[in-house]
């Protein structure tokens, strides 16, 4: 029974198959007639008289149908690169590298030219022989060779990329109609095409624009698709298969079909025989293989999605910048399609030494799939430029799936406006916009804050700057041991919350939200933070970008000069013409002198952790409520760093009692968790980089050291009468010293 439902189908194929080819071979008739009388009369025959009624419409003689075919350039993928010239990824509707005549290999040509036009080098855009051949091998049911010439072919991929460029459908379907009104058009553009151009002008122009897939387009697109390399490097085999795939790109797909390709490319290589262009011994070698075995294909998507190693949310991030720039066309749309079709080339900041150390770092801290479910991040910018050189995070870049629900589409070091969130609070990092008040209105950091006392009334904090701001009372709590006053230093060192409240009270409080936005610090939607939360200023609950910390922090390191953050250098056209050189975007936002203050606290402030870096470096850690969210934020003078840990789709979920890698923690802090993530990380990031120490000025005052209280021996001994006489009395055992009464507990 099997049989008999078969039969019909493969039956109404075949008929299916013969209606194709007759039509097809009606048509190649008809223009063969039309060309015929053509050429015999050496003059323009009226279309009608040659071709009877099978033209319908359009211009009443040959010569009144155009010949100066307009030639667009072909859409073609553009590339995203790293800052040394490695491909990141590729953005395309149609993949397709343009390559130059002598960057496309001899047997590519000879194997296109000898199954797709073996009289190319003979005619002039048209060849009536073949037209004939294809007629009568089209109505008898065994075509091998279509009627179109390359040049043809040339012409009519050439229109269909006008249409598609133009986004009118109407014109695509128009170049590939079946009718002899099209074939007469080609033929007529053909022939313009063969009086101006030269015969490898055209192949390679075919070369470029032909189908060699369902989205490869182009031989050198076609190469690295299915080889892994590029069109000037192809051999025999892999020349003829390419070459087979022209004729129907889906059919013959050989990572599809790849039976029916290696059929295919067997019928190339026997034309190659025919026409001489390859010895018995290369046909037999060639035929002996087969495709699969010698098919490496590059299997990266287009896009973000195929970026290289874990450069995905860099990838997100620069493409962001790229599409919100006016440079590359008045609407978001115009420059989607820039991206798409015009072959640019977009040179990046992002380091792979330095994204590699940031991946292996966070992932070898916290790997992609703990079961913690504990999030790690990274990233770094150049105090100089504002160059994004590093920026990862434990999750593999993608949607989640089924075998890996970890993967995130979402960048956690950055705000949604470039594919990041809302941020994360940012704990104690936040105190050095107080300390940098601080020192705006002249104080130091050996004066001294604080109290006893934690709760602050109404009214407590003023602004001189916003005569209307008004808070209620509040309160900051502590960690046991850190009551009582101490310096301004101190209270940075321990991080003391109530110092920091101290301070505030002390200065004019609007002014800290506004250092934080001079140095980068802004939430999600780009406005400086509110001042009418008091716990804003130790940390809040205001999200915060780690991206946004490392460039506040790398202002600090920069004298006070903030350097917009940027992923891009340059981005250029398909000519090696720049659109658009990236220069640093810098600005002073802080005076230097208050900077530097800032910066030598920081110095002495990541002394005083448990982390050690095999250089200078300043530094402040942060930890919120129930160790949610825990940070190290700091600098080299060469490089500013954040590093976060968290839970990025909870970020008010404690981080205590569990296991993370293997580990139990009760709980993690800044100094003890996230530090060495940041430590471990910098240590490789500055490896083989200048030493340079962040100078030391003037912070204030040091008070007078107390004095040491006397024992009882010493205070025995002071009551004694001294002499005049030499080193005689309370100095006699004290040679090195003066007359006088100068005692060595002083």
């Amino acid at each position: 029974m099997v049989e008999n439902s078969e039969q019909p189908r493969a039956k109404r194929a075949a008929r299916s198959m013969t209606i194709i080819q007759f039509s097809e071979g009606i048509i190649a008739f008809l223009v063969l007639a039309a060309l015929i009388g053509v050429l015999a009369a050496g003059f323009l025959l009226p279309v009608v008289g040659a071709a009877g009624a099978a033209v319908k419409a359009g211009p009443a003689s040959f010569d009144e149908i155009p010949s100066d075919l307009e030639l667009v350039t072909p859409a073609e993928e553009s590339r995203m690169l790293d800052a040394d010239g490695n491909e990141i990824t590729r953005f395309y509707s149609q993949r397709r590298i343009i390559v130059a005549s002598d960057q496309i290999a001899q047997v590519m040509k000879d194997a296109i030219v000898s199954v797709e036009d073996r009289r190319f080098y003979e005619h002039h855009g048209v060849d009536p022989d073949g037209l004939a051949r294809a007629a009568i091998n089209n109505l008898g049911g065994n075509a091998t060779q279509g009627a179109s010439t390359i040049t043809q072919q040339y012409v009519k991929n050439m229109l269909v990329e006008r249409g598609i460029q133009a986004g009118d459908q109407d014109l695509i379907d128009e170049a590939q109609e079946q009718s002899t009104e099209r074939k007469l058009r080609e033929v007529r553009y053909a022939m313009g095409l063969e009086a101006r151009m030269t015969k490898d002008e055209i192949l390679t122009g075919y070369l470029n624009i032909a189908p060699f897939g369902p989205t490869v387009y182009g031989v050198e697109a076609a190469a690295r698709q299915y080889f892994s390399q590029s069109a000037s490097d192809l051999s025999l085999a892999q020349a003829a298969l390419l070459a087979g795939i022209t004729n129907s790109p889906v059919e013959y797909n050989p990572l599809v079909n790849p039976e029916k390709a290696q059929e295919r490319r067997d019928v190339v290589l026997r034309s190659m025989l025919d026409e001489d262009k390859i010895t018995r011994d290369e046909y037999n070698e060639a035929k002996a293989m087969n495709v699969v075995d010698y098919l490496k294909p590059d299997n990266r998507t287009e896009g973000c999605i195929g970026a290289t190693g874990s450069m995905g949310y860099f990838c997100t991030y620069a493409l962001e910048e790229l599409l919100s720039d006016p440079a590359y066309g008045e609407t978001r749309a115009e420059r989607l399609h820039l991206l798409e079709t015009g072959g640019l080339v977009i040179r990046t900041t992002i380091k792979p030494k330095l994204q590699a150390d940031a991946w292996n770092t966070v992932t070898g801290t916290v790997p992609v799939m703990d079961e913690s479910g504990v999030n790690t991040a990274i990233v770094s910018v150049v105090p100089q430029t504002g160059q994004i050189v590093a920026m990862a995070q434990n999750t593999n870049f993608g949607p989640p799936t089924e075998a890996e629900p970890r993967n995130s589409e979402v960048n956690f070091n950055v705000y949604q406006n470039r594919g990041g969130g809302t941020g994360f609070q940012p704990g104690s990092t936040m105190k050095v916009f107080t300390l940098a008040q601080w020192f705006k209105e002249g104080k130091g950091a050996y004066d001294s804050v604080g109290s006893n006392n934690r709760d602050y009334p109404a009214g407590s904090l003023k602004c001189p700057s916003n005569p209307d701001f008004y808070t209620g009372d509040f309160r900051f709590d502590d960690l046991a041991g850190k009551d009582g006053p101490h310096s301004v230093l101190d209270t940075m060192k321990l991080s003391i919350n109530q110092g920091i409240a101290s301070m505030a009270s002390q200065v004019d409080y609007c002014q800290i939200f506004q250092r934080a936005a001079e140095a980068g610090v802004v939430d999600v939607d780009g406005n400086a933070l509110s001042p009418n939360n008091p716990s804003q200023m130790i940390g809040g609950d205001t999200g915060v970008s780690p991206l946004a910390m490392a460039t506040a922090y790398a202002t600090i390191a920069n004298n006070g000069i903030r350097c917009q953050a940027t992923a891009l250098t340059e981005v250029s056209d398909r000519d090696g013409n720049p659109i658009k050189t990236y220069t640093p975007n810098c600005t002073q936002a802080w005076d230097t002198k208050v900077a530097n203050q800032v910066a030598t606290v920081l110095k002495q402030v990541a002394n005083s952790y448990d982390v050690y870096l095999s250089r200078q470096f300043g530094a402040k850690t942060g930890t919120t409520d129930d160790n949610a969210n825990t940070w190290m934020v700091g600098f080299v003078p060469q490089l500013a760093t954040a590093a976060w840990v968290g839970t990025a789709q909870n970020s008010s979920r404690p981080i205590q009692n569990m296991w993370i890698n293997g580990q139990y923690y009760d709980s993690i802090y800044g100094g003890t968790f996230v530090g060495p993530i940041w430590t471990t990380y910098m240590e490789e990031a500055i490896t083989g980089t200048e030493v340079i120490n962040i100078p030391d000025v003037w912070i204030g005052n040091k008070p007078l050291p107390l004095p040491v209280p006397k024992t009882e021996e010493e205070k025995k001994e002071s009551d004694q009468t001294p002499t005049n006489q030499g080193n005689q009395g309370n100095n006699q055992n004290n040679p090195g010293q003066g007359t006088g009464g100068e005692q060595d507990d002083d």
